[in-house]
């Protein structure tokens, strides 16, 4: 078929260049606004103009063909283009009013391609002239001339589709008018008479039979289309800010939303930010610092720096007890010097709930930390009892074990020595059977008291038994451990202690051993330093003794 309509010949006129025009334009604003990255529905918008592309493709190889069979095949490969235009447009607008820029997801493109392609087969089969009805014929007998078609109930039904679309798209844009002022409002109007005059001309066309140079005249309107669209880029500037539907993102937000010029004036605000801060009019133009209840924080916030990506303020109003988290978003122009700001956009995003939980939240924690710091002390304190002598405060001998490991373990690293003397208090019996328990317990607080005054930070004193001490001495060499131990034994001797039945005179012996050369454990050390102690006692009591190696 195709062969045959190229035999039927070609001609070329004015009517076919003016659809050549139409659609290089269409091109380049398609191309234009492929290079938008802030444009919303880019991609809708694209695929729609190149919908109409193939639309004015097909009309215009339709009036350049001269077979009539040819003109017929070529008005409905239209079909493609004449279906998906008003999808799309529909679709385009619902993303361009609600600031939608993400693309749809390629399974959406694909169900919208379902209509136009049905339409383009119904077209070209034609079953039982339902399309296209046996009445199509040239409009006379002179070589291209234009085919009249007969509109049967497939082509109507088709056509019914294609105005549901177009009501939509009609719909959609007259709400977001009606619900817009000023600027906003004749922005949508302009998009509403583009909308219109092509399918006016499309249904001129249908209804009454209209045409222009002999054919459907809706491909030629869309010149008008081009060209407003051409002025509302260049002359009105329709793109330089992405428009925001007013009526979704401010009228409707729950939360308060101002808009700020870069001179700090408040150009637009939301009904929540009115009702929150009683303004009713005579707002617009306000300076931000002078906004009622807001303005003063607000401007506070900004200068500290709340216009960071990543920083949420917090913004307190004691006076209601309401707490709104502030997220500050620059609008700016991309111009050939760069970025230019026009301003910013405040949005306060209620989080009084949030934040009373937060504070309900670290009240419970505080509380939940001073319950454990109190039961840490308390574990703390039942350790310290458990490795203490509950009389003298000093260490038992549970703590010996851990203690001499701890210490060994360092000596041995650092090649030092460990002195290990054993004491004991000289006829502390016969104290207890003459004074009484709470007189010799009165002796013990007093020895474990010296001992401890005369510890080094290192040094550690162990209480083991009844009447008996242990001191460990790190990295004391055998004289130095023997002269401490013997001025302790001296000081003691000479120094009576404080009982509750008065001063008494009290003595000690100790039996020194050291590490490692009269033993390598701890069991081994306290062998050799019992058996010096004996040693100490059995030579009258009341000195050091240390047994030769």
């Amino acid at each position: 078929m195709l062969s045959v309509c190229v035999q039927s010949g070609w001609q070329f006129s004015p009517p076919l260049a003016l659809i050549g025009a139409v659609s290089a334009g269409v091109f380049l604003v398609a191309l234009w606004v492929a290079r938008q990255p802030y444009f919303s529905g880019r991609g809708t918008f694209v695929l729609l103009h190149a919908a109409m592309l193939w639309w004015l493709l097909a009309a215009g190889i339709e009036m350049g063909v001269q077979g009539a069979s040819c003109k017929v095949l070529w008005a409905s490969m239209a079909w493609p283009g004449i279906a998906a235009v008003p999808s799309l447009w529909a679709v385009f607008l619902w993303q361009y009013v609600n600031s939608i820029r993400t693309p749809l997801r390629p399974a959406a493109y694909l169900a919208l391609s379902i209509g136009p392609l049905l339409a383009c087969g119904l077209a070209l089969v034609n079953p039982g002239q339902l399309f296209y009805g046996p009445l199509t014929a040239p409009l006379n007998g002179l070589p291209g001339a234009p085919v009249l078609y007969e509109h049967g109930p497939l082509f109507k039904a088709v056509a019914a589709y294609i105005y549901l679309f177009m009501l939509f798209s009609l719909a959609v844009v007259l709400r977001a008018a009606l619900a817009s002022q000023g600027l906003h409002r004749r922005h949508y109007l302009a998009f509403v008479l583009v909308t219109c005059v092509p399918w006016l001309a499309n249904a001129a066309h249908l209804l009454y039979g209209w045409s222009l140079f002999g054919f459907d005249p809706t491909p030629f309107s869309f010149a008008f289309t081009l060209i407003a669209f051409t002025l509302l880029i260049t002359a009105v500037r329709l793109f330089d800010l992405v428009p925001v539907a007013r009526h979704l993102l401010l009228e409707q937000l729950p939360d308060p939303v101002l808009v700020v010029d870069a001179q700090g004036r408040v150009v637009e605000a939301n009904p929540a930010a009115l009702c929150l801060s009683g303004v009713s009019g005579g707002w617009q133009g306000r300076p931000l610092r002078d906004w009622p209840l807001l303005g003063g924080e607000l401007q506070r916030l900004l200068q500290q720096g709340a216009e960071t990506a990543n920083s949420e303020p917090l913004l307190s109003l004691s006076e209601q007890a309401r707490y709104f988290e502030l997220r500050v978003r620059g609008i700016e122009r991309m111009t050939r010097a760069g970025p230019y700001s026009l301003g910013q956009m405040l949005y306060l995003r209620d989080v009084t709930q949030r934040h009373l939980s937060e504070l309900k939240l670290a009240e419970a924690l505080a509380v939940s930390e001073e319950r454990l710091r109190t039961i840490t002390q308390l574990h703390g304190q039942l350790q310290d009892q458990a490795l203490r002598d509950p009389l003298t405060r000093l260490y038992n001998r549970r703590y010996l074990d851990e203690f001499f490991a701890r210490e060994l373990a360092r000596c041995q690293r650092e090649c030092k020595p460990i002195a290990l003397a054993l004491i004991d208090l000289d006829h502390f019996k016969r104290l207890n059977d003459e004074y009484g328990h709470l007189v010799g317990d009165d002796v013990l607080r007093e020895v474990a008291q010296l001992l401890t005054a005369s510890l080094r930070s290192t040094d550690a004193v162990f209480r083991i038994g009844g009447e008996e001490f242990l001191l460990v001495l790190p990295g004391a060499e055998a004289g130095e451990a023997h002269k401490r131990l013997n001025s302790l034994c001296q000081q003691l001797a000479a120094t009576p202690v404080a009982t509750r039945s008065g001063a008494l005179g009290v003595t000690l012996s100790a039996g020194l051993a050291h590490w490692p050369a009269q033993g390598l454990t701890l069991e081994a050390l306290l062998q050799a330093a019992d058996a010096a102690l004996y040693e100490a006692k059995r030579s009258g009591r009341n000195q050091v003794c240390v047994l030769a190696r």
